[in-house]
């Protein structure tokens, strides 16, 4: 997932854990293990709504397995898994703002996606989040950000 974090209040447990978490998405389906991409009914919202419930509860593997296809290329589901913090955080509760057609760049091409924007808010703090949700096949994808993608690309763990 793509983030862009707003100057809301936020604490720092919840900033490296959501922002870090969040960071390595733009957007999946639902918990798929490598497949295309599971809902393909779910709307782009849905699925933002799930992927940051699974980052909250740290399921790392599923959230790999719904990675878009050019990121796996990447980085393997061990070297991800490997990578993630082990702890996740605590959802109290998660708006959706606002959604609307935008296009990323997925392996150096121009891609259509949906942005969906959020607000979550943790155990300690309010993020204000915007991540993209990629179709593929049928369903939904998301994908590393740029500095994750980048660390990957040099044999590292992304740093928080």
């Amino acid at each position: 997932m793509e983030l862009t974090l707003d100057n809301q209040r936020r604490g720092p447990r919840r900033a490296a854990t959501l922002a870090g978490a969040m960071l390595a998405v733009v957007v999946l389906a639902a918990c798929g293990s490598g497949g295309s991409g599971a809902g393909g009914n779910q709307s782009a919202s849905d699925f933002i709504r799930h992927v940051t419930t699974q980052f909250s509860l740290a399921q790392y593997g599923p959230l790999w397995g719904t990675l878009h296809p050019a990121d796996q290329a990447i980085v393997t589901r061990s070297r991800y898994m490997a990578c993630q913090s082990a702890v996740g955080f605590e959802l109290r509760k998660l708006k959706v703002l606002d959604t609307y057609a935008d296009t990323v760049y997925v392996a150096g091409k121009a891609t259509a996606s949906t942005a969906v924007s959020i607000r979550a808010t943790s155990d300690d703090g309010v993020t204000t989040a915007t991540m993209h949700a990629i179709k593929v096949g049928s369903g939904w994808r998301w994908m590393l950000s740029p500095r994750d993608l980048a660390a990957y690309k040099q044999g590292r763990c992304p740093s928080s």
